[in-house]
């Protein structure tokens, strides 16, 4: 599953912070917005060292392990989040970050426990609905996912993530008119989101349908050309089709991409 993420900040309610303690974390905040990634760990990690109660350590915690995340960093993210919830452990903004961090490291007992807590705490939490919806669906509880895509769906029946969540439930039940079906309302009323056209190449794939499969994911690369997964795609589908040469002609593209600093 893929993380999204945006630079949260952890604004919790204002603490009369030490001088030095405000210092080093505003400059942490302005370099994450700058991307000067190891500028902000390292003030934040100062911030930690200075911190003067548990709620300013909380607070470093907390960005401390968020410009870990964006740097790719999971194991020292997820050390980070793991100290702070220690100091909170019902602060629902880090326990859904950490949930997201399980996801991503395959940890999907841990990341499904976090979703229910905060599910106990907020039943109509939308991303920790989706995220346990995921779990679900990819551990075959296909009503358990259902249910919660459900409850999505009547929160905001025009929610595009659930409905596509939904898409990919039908397909891991080889439901696969009704699948199509919905992949094809929501190409219809937003014709330039990627992930849905390589979602409907998924399931031509599985069919057998290669042209058809390969036709979606040219589709996705056009809108996102540099995307190396697609590119990827892309040859797997062409080598299939006995296309060796374009075959390669993809894969050495997604390399490069993959490489580009």
């Amino acid at each position: 599953m893929r993380i999204t993420l945006t630079i949260l900040a952890f604004i919790f309610i204002q603490q009369a912070y030490t001088q030095g303690f405000e210092t080093l974390c505003n400059d942490g905040l302005r370099s994450l917005r700058k991307k000067e990634y190891s500028n902000a760990i390292n003030n934040f990690e100062r911030a930690v060292m200075i911190s003067n109660s548990e709620e300013e350590r909380l607070y470093a915690l907390a960005n401390l392990a968020f410009s870990y995340q964006v740097t790719g960093d999971m194991e020292n993210a997820l050390k980070n989040y793991n100290k702070a919830l220690l100091i909170n452990n019902k602060e629902i903004t880090l326990m859904q970050q950490r949930a997201g961090l399980y996801m991503y490291l395959d940890s999907t007992e841990k990341a499904l426990s976090d979703y229910n807590f905060i599910l106990g705490e907020e039943p109509g939490n939308r991303s920790a609905l989706f995220g346990r919806a995921h779990i679900y669906t990819n551990t075959g509880q296909y009503e358990k996912a259902r249910t919660d895509f459900h409850q999505l769906m009547q929160i905001d029946p025009n929610d595009s993530n659930a409905r596509l969540g939904y898409a990919r439930l039908y397909q891991k039940e080889k439901r696969y008119n009704e699948c199509l079906m919905l992949i094809g309302q929501l190409i219809e009323e937003s014709p330039n989101r990627a992930e849905y056209y390589i979602t409907r190449s998924n399931v031509s794939r599985e069919l057998g349908q290669n042209e058809l499969a390969l036709l979606d994911v040219d589709k996705a690369i056009e809108l996102e050309p540099d995307n190396a997964n697609f590119h990827k795609l892309r040859s797997i589908l062409l080598k299939k089709l006995g296309k060796t040469e374009a075959s390669e002609r993809s894969i050495n593209r997604a390399n490069r991409l993959m490489n580009k600093p």
